[in-house]
């Protein structure tokens, strides 16, 4: 058999509720080409990214390494002065050593140093290439509280949507590619900030039943807390907090037209049975659930990701797995896929074949003295003077548990560990904590051991890679 070709649609910041085949307990989503993609193949329920932010989720997909073993924790790791401690490949080289064509086209975000497509171009997926068209002082917009961060508004109708070119692009190189093998990524910054759908994309939800009013959950960790505090969505009115649900929403609505460009494309060619289309994020987002704001948390719409995987005639069509998996399993269910041998650094598992492991583990900043919630913009302390934590998560089948496990470049005492603990059949949105119940003491000194073990030969980078140079 001839090696499949493989596209790749990844989004950024997109929650898998966003999804008309994963479901929305407020509105129908109206995705109808990505879940058509579901139903050509199979939609993983239980996928959960490496780590809830850009940089350190990509770099692990592409590596098939956590960040653990990669060093990056943050998005400080694409800084002009960070150092990458080790060198590491990634699967679309792997790809390009097995006689593949390979390219990006839309957001990249990984260090300089790593050298990943044989062919990229970026157009379409710049926040820059929104402002070019909206004023970033349109008061029309909605932004967090002291912050340029744009979460909503409108895009004009008469102007070309920056995620076109991406998929023009792609389109334009594939059908110049098409006899040799390739795998293409088709990296969207939507539904990411700036939050912009254009008519009439951005009132398709005007009547769907989302909340009007958020506050920070009482019974989060005191993590989620702070970081809610600074996200700054309860600072909205009830007009601005239903707009930014309903354009997130919406955008995400207006994606799928893209996406179903690039399903009539391989239908027009007769390349649906001889092509693996993968659909997926870097990470989730908050739109204010427990009074939070965008990703860095371990709560479930900012670190579970949808994942969809079809092939016709190989993978099961209009399957459920709801086995727990991670975001670096991509690569090595890959590699399978296409009949590559997998190089030993990959530590993901093949998620139709491998057994289900019994946790998967994330990891979220650096933990420095100087570290904030908020490295890009320098603001977000933790509380009494610390420099915001690093936090590490693992999760099973039923339990999620996550703690500060660094802070101020040392380890955590038992006062400052912070642990959150939920039990995910009981309280699927996870928003109660279980850390004091009695009930369950033996499931958090089980748990958060494991987590101590798994983070004892992290690797490490110099305090001084994270100040912006």
């Amino acid at each position: 058999m001839s090696k499949p070709n493989i596209i790749w649609i990844q989004c950024d910041e997109l929650r898998a509720d966003a999804l008309g085949c994963y479901g929305n307990r407020y509105a129908t989503m109206q995705t109808p080409h990505i879940d058509r993609i579901a139903n050509m193949g199979t939609r993983f329920t239980n996928t959960f990214c490496n780590s809830p932010v850009c940089v350190a989720s990509r770099t692990s997909v592409l590596t098939g390494l956590p960040p653990v073993k990669t060093g990056v924790y943050h998005n400080e790791g694409t800084w002009a002065n960070y150092k990458m401690s080790h060198s590491m490949v990634t699967f679309p080289q792997v790809f390009a050593d097995n006689g593949y064509r390979t390219a990006n086209f839309g957001k990249s975000h990984v260090h300089s140093s790593f050298n990943v497509w044989q062919h990229a171009n970026p157009e379409g997926a710049s926040m820059s290439e929104f402002f070019d068209i909206v004023g970033r002082d349109d008061p029309s917009l909605i932004r967090r509280k002291d912050s340029p961060v744009v979460i909503g508004g409108s895009f004009p109708a008469d102007a070309p949507f920056p995620a076109e070119k991406v998929t023009q692009n792609a389109l334009q190189w594939m059908t110049q590619n098409a006899d040799e093998p390739f795998l293409v990524r088709l990296s969207y910054l939507q539904p990411h900030t700036p939050v912009l759908p254009p008519p009439p994309f951005d009132t398709i939800y005007a009547d769907a039943d989302f909340p009007r009013t958020t506050q920070i959950n009482p019974h989060g960790s005191r993590y989620e807390q702070l970081f809610a505090h600074h996200a700054g969505a309860i600072d909205l009115s009830e007009a601005e907090f239903f707009r930014v649900q309903a354009e997130y929403y919406g955008l995400m609505a207006r994606l799928d037209v893209e996406v179903g460009l690039i399903l009539a494309y391989l239908e027009e060619n007769n390349l649906l049975d001889q092509t693996i289309i993968v659909f997926d994020a870097d990470h989730g987002t908050s739109l204010g659930d427990g009074g939070r704001f965008q990703k860095q948390s371990f709560a479930p719409e900012s670190h579970r990701i949808p994942r969809i995987i079809a092939w016709q005639k190989t993978v099961s069509a209009g399957a459920v797995n709801d086995q727990i998996s991670e975001g670096l399993d991509l690569a090595t269910t890959l590699f399978s896929l296409a009949g590559i041998e997998s190089p030993a650094q990959f530590l993901g598992r093949n998620v139709f074949s491998d057994p289900a492991p019994d946790a998967v583990y994330a990891t979220l900043g650096y933990g420095f003295a100087h570290s904030r919630c908020y490295a890009n913009m320098n603001i977000g302390w933790y509380e009494d003077g610390h420099g915001w934590p690093r936090r590490a998560c693992i999760r099973t089948a039923r339990y999620r548990l996550d703690k500060n496990i660094q802070m101020d470049g040392l380890p955590v005492d038992d006062d400052h560990a912070d642990i959150f603990l939920a039990d995910r059949i009981e309280d699927p949105y996870e928003e109660r904590n279980l850390a004091n119940d009695p009930a369950y003491s033996a499931v958090v000194k089980t748990l958060s051991q494991q987590l101590d073990v798994y983070h004892a030969d992290a690797v490490e980078v110099p305090a001084e890679f994270t100040f912006r140079s």
